[in-house]
């Protein structure tokens, strides 16, 4: 439960971030439905990321102590989900693999999101 919430809520905050930073889009202003159920882009972004979440907690135990957590953390996010995006989810929508547009949009962005997932985890680890 712990990852889903800090996988959301790095969506909402980091990811969106980012997103802003690299490419100016204005955070979470994206409501267009998403198909087939017509949840809006950022919602469904961040059930994804919570998602994500849950399995960055499932394996944030492996990851080194410290400073160095948040840059596994980093990574995490930067490799996996951006991986994900570019070969597994198109397939599942018959689109083209690979990176779309500016190729380390991805991966930032998506690192992005995987330092707050882990900054929330641990703060709520900690309490």
């Amino acid at each position: 439960m712990l990852g889903f919430i800090a996988g959301a809520l790095g969506v909402l905050l980091f990811h969106q971030a980012m997103a802003w930073f690299i490419t100016g889009r204005m955070p979470w202003s994206n409501w267009n439905p998403v198909p087939p159920f017509g949840v809006p882009v950022i919602l469904n972004q961040a059930f994804w990321g919570g998602v994500w979440g849950i399995v960055f907690a499932l394996v944030a135990h492996r990851f080194p102590r410290g400073l160095m957590f948040l840059v596994a953390a980093f990574a995490f996010g930067a490799v996996f989900p951006t991986l994900v995006s570019w070969f597994v989810i198109p397939l599942i929508k018959g689109g083209m693999m690979g990176p779309r547009g500016v190729w380390y949009n991805g991966p930032l962005i998506n690192g992005a999101w995987g330092l707050g997932a882990g900054v929330f985890l641990t703060l709520f680890r900690a309490r």
